[in-house]
């Protein structure tokens, strides 16, 4: 049977791993990354499992934290956007306390919401990028806090790039994170891999439903963040078009939770929409990254409708391509909040873990400070809010950027610093010639004082620290007095390649990029996925390599290398690079599944059931590993043994197009028949073609007839055609049973 390659069957996705399913077509990685991975809400039974024994204190309430991935606040209807359609977030505001000035700690996803699940700074919990840091386990968790006072815990998250193998899980007795192996070995430098909302949404609302309270759960959406997907009934502006159809996804996990239940709604970053000249966000710091919306609506809601003095935005400074987003409609937009309470004062991620500890009456020592009084008519100290970036860094060479900000003032620092009265100038086109000491002190203590890749440490902390993935992001010869505000013509550069559909093209243009800015990882890894597209292997592995010589233990850089490797005969450092990456996370399912696919391809059935015993020791769930480990058990002749494997990795939600066949097959050859024709019926009645129907309903014929169970005989054939009834085997069941 002819089935689609591996590359027929991935997704698009918008950074430069989607070139990566180029490497994937090989009859070597077919093998490989064939399951794709879902879940169900889990069972009321699993729930009473999981529930600590513990006493509820009396007035603990209900706890939802939504967090929209990638939302500026200026294009949500109740901060003043008169192009933003947003009616569930616009009437939760009604409701509640809208912070006008809430900021983010980091232009990134994985670092912000470690922030809002600790109450600490990056530098505190280690995570500094989307890639290579995994949080360390004696960084203490919100969830890990509410579990003392009788939480029932469950999360639901979108974005590959919070998956629980970088340790943001930790205190969640529900954590939902069923990513798509085969889209995972395309994740790039923001983590885009992404669930279906709409799943995410009704996993979480099944989990709230039969969870006893008080209840904590926190989703997390991912549509507003590139690629933008047009939505039926949407016209227009493609970024609002998204955030237009997360906020219809949210009004039914809002009215699922009641009028009783704190919801805190809010953002990990914002979204530069070509603002000094940056699509997207991990770059800049200025306002559209850190600016996110934070409403917050307490139990039973507020009373009142407060509108805020409104501010007009003066023109953005927009450096858009020409024939680029052109359907982006970027005019300001005037800062005009309408909520039941607008609270002026400049907060922080930092503060929500604080916020939610204190509502729900948990113990949580952290730097910040619960807003609860604010919401409740107090007002609460004046501080400054601290952001960073290291993705300049780690990405491309360039000094890391730092930004606080008090009520007036706005310092962002890099190789240089930019001071402004963002009150009056919010796009900071009036530099200022100001010493402001508080706001270098928060820079300075949101820094701590170290770099994220600390060199010189003895043997015993670098062991630590690699662990919790500092050393994997080493720039050796990293320019860091250069600015990446300086840079971003380049970056629009690399942008461009990426985005070219004649790789021959795109490859002249990186190399040109790269003889300027020979220290900018992600042109080398595109320069390689490019590479790979045209046929050139070999090249595709030695730019790949060049990114590991000065960076080491680069996760990313290491996957492509081993299924380069694999491509190019070379199953040995295949190996040797996955085992490294495997050291440096070792519930990053990733490592096992090519040390898989490199033993399978060899037939070396054994050394499959070793890798698949230390993979599953880690992430008991992986329906990769369990049906390859299946797979295995079944062409070892250990029928018995497969089968198990083989339905856990249906029940994790493996759909390998043949794994009900499978398991079949494997019922027959343990001669447990009643099974196997039960389940080639289903398989039959399941498949997801003709071909695989027929074949389902043809193997399992002819077992039944072989075995005299005619009656039972007919209902599978019913399943194979007349075109596909010549085969031998088939006439000869059928002349068994009279059937001819």
């Amino acid at each position: 049977m002819n089935q689609p390659t591996l590359y027929e069957r991935m997704p698009q996705t918008s950074h430069y791993h989607r070139n990566f399913r180029a490497l994937l077509t090989s009859p070597s990685i077919l093998i490989c990354l064939w399951n794709v991975a879902c879940s169900e809400p889990p069972t009321e039974q699993e729930l009473e499992a999981a529930a600590p024994a513990v006493e509820v204190p009396s007035a603990a309430p209900d706890i939802l934290l939504i967090t929209i991935d990638t939302l500026r606040a200026d294009r949500v209807g109740a901060y003043g956007d008169p192009l933003a359609q947003t009616p569930t977030l616009d009437a939760l505001a009604a409701n509640g306390a809208l912070f006008r000035e809430a900021h983010s700690v980091s232009a990134l996803t994985l670092p912000s919401h470690a922030t809002l699940l600790t109450g600490l700074l990056p530098s505190e919990h280690g995570l500094r990028d989307n890639a290579g840091f995994r949080m360390s386990e004696e960084i203490p968790t919100l969830a890990e806090a509410l579990l003392p006072v009788g939480y029932q815990t469950g999360a639901f998250v979108s974005a590959y790039v919070l998956d629980s193998a970088w340790g943001l899980d930790r205190g969640f007795q529900v954590y939902r994170d069923p990513f798509n192996p085969q889209a995972v070995a395309q994740t790039g430098a923001f983590g885009e891999v992404e669930l279906r909302s709409a799943d995410v949404i009704n996993a979480a609302i099944g989990w709230w439903k039969v969870s006893p309270g008080p209840r904590f759960g926190w989703v997390h959406l991912y549509d507003p963040h590139l690629p933008w997907k047009a939505h039926v009934g949407w016209e227009g502006d493609p970024y609002r078009g998204e955030v237009h159809f997360t906020d219809g996804l949210i009004q039914r996990l809002i009215e699922t939770v009641g009028e009783d239940t704190l919801i805190i709604v809010t953002s990990d970053h914002g979204e530069s929409l070509w603002e000094y000249g940056e699509r997207d966000h991990g770059v800049l710091l200025g306002r559209s990254i850190t600016r996110v919306p934070l409403i917050i609506r307490p139990p039973g809601g507020l009373n009142g409708t407060a509108s805020a003095a409104i501010k007009q935005t003066p023109t953005p400074p927009i450096f858009r391509p020409d024939g680029i987003d052109e359907d982006l409609d970027l005019s300001p937009v005037p800062d005009a909040p309408t909520a039941a309470k607008v609270i002026e004062s400049t907060v922080s991620g930092l503060d929500i873990a604080p916020t939610i500890a204190d509502y729900a009456k948990a113990q949580l020592n952290v730097p910040g400070r619960s807003l609860r009084p604010a919401i409740e008519g107090t007002t609460i100290e004046r501080r400054p809010v601290y952001a960073e970036t290291y993705f300049p860094y780690y990405h491309h060479g360039w000094a890391s950027l730092h930004m606080a900000q008090d009520h007036q003032h706005r310092l962002e620092r890099g190789a240089y610093d930019v001071v402004y009265d963002w009150t009056i100038d919010p796009f900071g086109s009036e530099q200022l010639d100001l010493n402001l000491t508080t706001l270098i002190e928060a820079i300075e203590a949101g820094r701590n004082g170290q770099a994220p890749t600390p060199e010189g440490v003895d043997p015993q902390t670098a062991q630590a620290l690699e662990a919790l993935g500092y050393l994997t992001t080493v720039v050796e010869d990293a320019q860091t007095d250069q600015d990446p505000r300086d840079h971003m013509k380049a970056l629009s550069r690399l942008k461009a390649a990426e985005t070219l559909t004649d790789p021959t093209r795109a490859i002249s243009l990186l190399e040109t990029l790269i003889e300027e800015y020979p220290t900018m990882t992600d042109a080398w890894l595109s320069l390689g996925l490019k590479k790979a597209e045209v046929g050139d292997i070999q090249g595709a592995y030695e730019a790949t390599l060049t990114v590991l010589n000065e960076r080491p233990n680069h996760a990313t850089a290491l996957q492509n290398a081993a299924y380069l490797a694999l491509n190019l005969g070379e199953p040995e450092q295949s190996v040797e690079l996955a085992e490294r990456m495997i050291q440096l996370n070792a519930v990053d399912a990733r490592g096992y599944r090519i040390l898989t696919a490199v033993w399978e391809s060899r037939n070396n059935h054994e050394q499959v059931k070793t890798v698949t015993t230390a993979g599953l020791e880690q992430i008991p769930d992986d329906p990769f590993l369990l049906y390859h480990r299946g797979m295995a058990e079944k062409v070892s002749g250990e029928a018995l043994s497969a089968i198990p494997y083989l339905e856990r990795a249906e029940r994790s939600g493996s759909s390998a197009r043949d794994i009900r066949l499978q398991i079949a097959h494997a019922y027959e050859l343990a001669e447990r028949i009643d099974e196997a024709g039960q389940a080639y019926l289903q398989a039959a009645k399941t498949a997801k073609s003709i071909q695989e129907s027929s074949r389902s309903g043809a193997m399992g014929f002819r077992m039944l007839a072989n075995h005299d169970r005619c009656e039972e005989a007919k209902a599978l054939l019913a399943f194979v055609p007349e075109s596909a009834r010549g085969n031998p085997q088939i006439q000869n069941a059928m002349q068994r049973c009279g059937l001819r």
